[in-house]
């Protein structure tokens, strides 16, 4: 018979296989792809498709790449004198399906990121790609690639969707395959998915670990403005009922007197009702944890019911930016995000310089950054396994080397040549230290267009205003 928590982590999967994040976001995104968004994705030389595979290029001998990124990030010894070569592994994105413009966005920034290793290592490390496509949530899906890679014998499965809504879960821990997710993390710390055998969230745990450095800036900021209210999406259970108990900590440690919560339903375009619900409530602050094209619609309906409150949400991207348009003005926004316009370090220069090079002019996403950092942490895992002794193809391994070390560069954060972190905890699987960013929007419809005010760490450590 199974334990409490085995049953409710499998009703948590259940739950969240049976909805779609983002449903809409292909629809508005689709415009966007012409524009060149999704054109900047995937842009190492090799093509992506369901199911289908690319291997990084080796880079020419001495070439400047090369030489640059050892410079910043200094020589991967063990790989240079040991490195395997071509390594097969394994990723699974939205690859078409509702979510599509994410799961572009994400394999694009790993696809980079595999590139820039090849580079890094001289050739000694080149990860031969296989990509499965989730279709954006589809369960019979997402299992179907958690089991295939499992089965192919690939030490690693890079992960979206919080592993899958948890699809992943099983076939990461029967075969053994160390699994980063930095497209959705470990969902909210503590959470359902936290710790999970194998599983290492390679993002901020979302939305908790975001809403510190919100509350911290907006107490600070309208020290007057007291009552708040908060919005979550319809996932689960389990999973709002981690969000809401996490809210309940920092509107006792704020000061805050909470008005009341709503749940919004996720992929509508009408929001009238969740919006004349929280106008009763006359909040001064509404804190929204909902994401990807709801955020935009929710945005719209505020500004038309004339709702005059502050508003802060912990999600922002070119889908979001473009469709809320003048809505989303001076909306408060706060997560782990790149700093485009003001790189702190000569990584993050680096990275959104090359990128920009290499993609027409477009900036970089947080989704591409994720996923590119991702690419170099688990190349040093592997410099560290070889150093030690292990297997490359040995899933364990993977955890043993973490666990020697859960740190690693990051493009966010930092300062010059002192480069960002991001620092894995243990016992969670997600980050106990990550660089945010606490901004406004302009409302120009650019994602560009922002206003930096703050930087913060988990739990609002080392806030600072820019």
């Amino acid at each position: 018979m199974r334990d409490e928590s085995e049953q409710n982590l499998s009703e948590l999967v259940a739950a969240l296989t049976r909805r779609r994040f983002i449903t809409r976001s292909a629809a508005a995104g689709g415009a966007l792809a012409s524009g060149g968004l999704l054109a900047a994705c995937g842009s190492s030389g090799s093509s992506t498709t369901a199911a289908g595979g690319s291997a990084a290029k080796a880079p020419a001998a001495g070439s400047a790449l090369t030489a640059e990124l050892q410079k910043i990030l200094g020589k991967p010894q063990n790989l240079l004198t040991k490195g395997p070569g071509k390594l097969s592994i394994a990723g699974q994105f939205a690859l078409t399906g509702a979510g599509s413009v994410y799961g572009q966005l994400q394999s694009g920034g790993w696809k980079y990121g595999a590139q820039h290793v090849s580079d890094w290592t001289n050739g000694k490390l080149v990860f031969d790609t296989k990509y499965y496509d989730n279709k954006s949530g589809v369960p019979q899906a997402e299992a179907a690639a958690g089991r295939q890679s499992g089965l192919s014998g690939v030490p690693v499965l890079v992960s979206s969707y919080i592993f899958g809504f948890g699809a992943i879960l099983p076939f990461s821990k029967q075969y053994k395959m160390f699994t980063p997710d930095p497209g959705g993390g470990a969902g909210p710390i503590p959470g359902p998915f936290a710790g999970a055998p194998y599983c290492y969230g390679f993002r901020a745990g979302y939305p908790t670990d975001c809403l510190d450095g919100i509350f911290k800036y907006l107490r600070a900021t309208f020290p007057d403005k007291k009552k708040f209210a908060t919005v979550q999406p319809v996932i689960a259970p389990p999973y709002n009922n981690a969000v809401a108990d996490y809210s309940k900590k920092l509107y006792a440690q704020y000061n805050v007197t909470h008005v009341g919560e709503q749940l919004a339903p996720l992929g509508a375009t009408d929001y009238s009702s969740t919006v004349q619900k929280l106008k009763q409530l006359n909040p001064d602050v509404i804190i929204w944890t909902t994401f990807g094209a709801d955020v935009a619609y929710q945005a719209k309906e505020i500004k038309r019911q004339g709702l005059n409150c502050i508003n802060a949400a912990v999600d922002w991207h070119p889908v979001l930016a473009k469709l809320a348009g003048p809505a989303v003005k001076d909306w408060y926004f706060g997560f782990d995000y790149l700093n485009t316009q003001d790189p702190p370090s000569d990584w993050s220069k680096f990275f959104v310089t090359n990128w920009a090079k290499d993609n027409g002019g477009g900036l970089p996403s947080y989704y591409n950054a994720a996923d590119y950092i991702t690419a170099f942490a688990v190349a040093t895992l592997i410099d560290r396994i070889i150093g030690f002794g292990g297997d490359v193809k040995n899933g364990d391994d993977y955890v043993k080397a973490l666990e020697m070390d859960p740190s690693f560069p990051h493009v966010y954060g930092g300062s010059g040549s002192t480069l960002g972190k991001i620092v894995i905890d243990t016992k969670t699987h997600s980050p106990k230290s990550i660089a945010m960013l606490l901004f406004q929007s302009l409302g120009t419809g650019n994602v560009k267009d922002i206003k930096p005010l703050a930087t913060y760490d988990i739990k609002a450590a080392n806030y600072k205003l820019v």
